[in-house]
């Protein structure tokens, strides 16, 4: 019964706290998901370590492999994957909340920050070690649960991007498959996922910052 109570108030707070991200209500919008996450955990006697936050067979490679992916990714969902989206959708992604940062040097290193914080840090620990590893609790280990993990995990990872528009939310989805696949091709550790997001978000915000990426 204490189980159940508890699950059940995991679920209502993370759906409010889904709101508040999708809404973009909060300066740090993935931040309050992010605690109940941790809350979550520490109910359950875990850490972080237990959902893929622990040192990776090898730095070197580790690194490597997130620069060469997240450079490759960022030109290819420039010049392929959102043109294809905007054609779809006939919608641009809504870069507008990013106005700010175009020719300014002090954006762009809050920006940065940032990115290396809430959104490459928080936002992996969230929805590639926390949600995946619950979604998986509900639907099972194997092939079929991971899949459906992978895809609800992503989805909500699209949703939670809701302010970039319909096109921002295909296309935010498309990149959580990646960083999905990548925490499930390194065995479940976080650090590929976390440090290629990194890097695409980082190429991105200077790209913005010299007027090369502007919608």
């Amino acid at each position: 019964m204490k189980r159940l109570l508890l699950v059940s108030l995991e679920i209502i707070l993370l759906i409010l706290c889904g709101v508040i991200t999708a809404k973009g209500l909060f300066p740090l919008p993935v931040l309050p998901l992010f605690l109940v996450a941790w809350g979550s955990l520490r109910a359950r006697h875990l850490k972080w370590r237990n959902v893929g936050l622990r040192r990776p067979a090898s730095w070197p490679k580790t690194i490597g492999l997130a620069v060469l992916i997240g450079v490759s990714y960022q030109f290819l969902d420039i010049f392929l994957i959102s043109p294809l989206l905007e054609r779809l959708t006939k919608q641009p992604i809504d870069l507008s909340q990013f106005s700010m940062l175009q020719g300014s040097l002090p954006a762009l290193i809050i920006f940065l920050v940032l990115t290396w914080t809430e959104a490459a840090f928080i936002e992996e620990m969230f929805f590639r070690g926390y949600l995946y590893s619950r979604l998986t609790d509900l639907f099972g280990k194997k092939l079929f649960g991971m899949l459906v993990a992978l895809i609800l995990s992503s989805l909500a990872f699209g949703a939670a991007h809701a302010y970039q528009g319909i096109t921002g939310v295909a296309d935010t989805f498309l990149a959580g498959l990646v960083l999905g696949l990548l925490y499930l091709l390194s065995g479940e550790n976080l650090w590929l996922p976390i440090l290629t997001h990194g890097i695409v978000d980082m190429i991105g915000f200077i790209l913005v910052y010299l007027g090369l990426f502007t919608h």
